[in-house]
């Protein structure tokens, strides 16, 4: 069964390799969590994963790293006429599109990335509702669940919308952790159904009245990602063996960081959470244990279609949303 979301074919053409990246050092340097997870791979997918990452990467250092709002908004519009193939790709577009003479991957899965991180270049964000954070999670993260599918060679179409489901949860740790940062850049995504009028300046306050909403915010982002995470746990099943402990790694890890930001928002508002590596190997290991234990049943997952209420226009969500 084909894990394609398109239903035309996106030709390829005078795509040539370029040197420009050192893959393994782009994740080892900034995405620690998971190039730990991806030692667990075979050297193959660990490589495709890592050029996967790093494109991502670089979608996101256009947003966060340019000169200007309007240079980034310039480069993200050349990387989405690329993507929708109207015009030649450039360098970075052709690192995806090596990837996707590799693999199964559709380029076009990472259009919602760029448009989600286009997104973050307003003058300011504040995400109003679940149902936007969740969109949102969608697009800078939930699209990135699709292209690992292919990456990591999955043949069942029953596990994408599970795979989104797990980059929405990773997203969703990623803002729990990222509050300050993000409110320095004038983004602030916990919903206004969640604080209130809360403004960036205020997240960056040390006033307890700040302090009590960001908590009860983040309690919530944390059970909301829970949801997810037990979606994406769920869909483990149509991985190949060779890559399912190693994505149940990531998850397990990755949840930890909320659960450690949860424990102690305070802190995480002015220092990074981190699960440190005596952690992680636990996780690690309970992790390989569970992967070895057999199932309790053999029945295939049912993907929850409330899941994908917010999303259900986007690619790859569930049809029955």
């Amino acid at each position: 069964m084909n894990t394609s979301i398109f239903e035309n074919t996106l030709p390829l053409k005078n795509i040539k390799p370029s040197s420009v990246f050192a893959h393994d050092s782009v994740m080892r340097n900034r995405g620690r969590s998971f190039y730990f997870a991806s030692r667990f791979l075979d050297q193959t997918t660990a490589e495709r994963a890592a050029r996967l990452y790093e494109f991502c990467r670089a979608i996101d250092d256009i947003a966060d790293r340019s000169t200007s709002k309007n240079e980034a908004r310039d480069r993200l519009d050349q990387v989405l006429a690329e993507l929708e193939g109207s015009v030649p790709p450039g360098k970075l577009t052709q690192q995806l599109f090596l990837l996707a003479e590799d693999t199964d991957l559709d380029p076009r899965a990472a259009i919602e990335l760029v448009k989600g991180c286009r997104s973050d270049l307003s003058e300011e964000v504040l995400i109003q509702n679940e149902e936007q954070l969740i969109q949102y999670c969608y697009q800078v993260a939930g699209g990135v669940g699709i292209m690992m599918c292919a990456v990591l060679g999955v043949k069942d179409s029953r596990a994408i919308p599970h795979a989104i489901d797990l980059g929405i949860a990773m997203q969703l740790t990623n803002i729990t952790r990222d509050i300050s940062e993000d409110a320095r850049s004038q983004r602030r995504y916990l919903p206004t159904t969640f604080v209130g009028t809360l403004s960036c300046t205020e997240v960056l306050s040390s006033s307890n009245a700040s302090l009590e909403h960001i908590c009860e915010a983040v309690d919530r982002i944390v059970n909301l990602a829970d949801r997810y995470y037990k979606s994406g746990r769920e869909g483990f099943c149509f991985l190949p063996a060779t890559s399912r402990q190693a994505i149940a790694i990531a998850a397990s890890v990755y949840r930890q960081i909320g659960i450690r930001v949860r424990a102690n928002t305070e802190a995480s508002l002015t220092r990074r959470t981190v699960v440190p590596q005596w952690e992680k190997l636990v996780l690690a290991s309970a992790a390989l244990i569970k992967g070895l234990l057999p199932s309790a049943t053999r029945d295939l997952p049912t993907h929850d279609p409330t899941l994908h209420q917010a999303i259900r226009s986007y690619p790859g969500a569930n049809p029955e949303a």
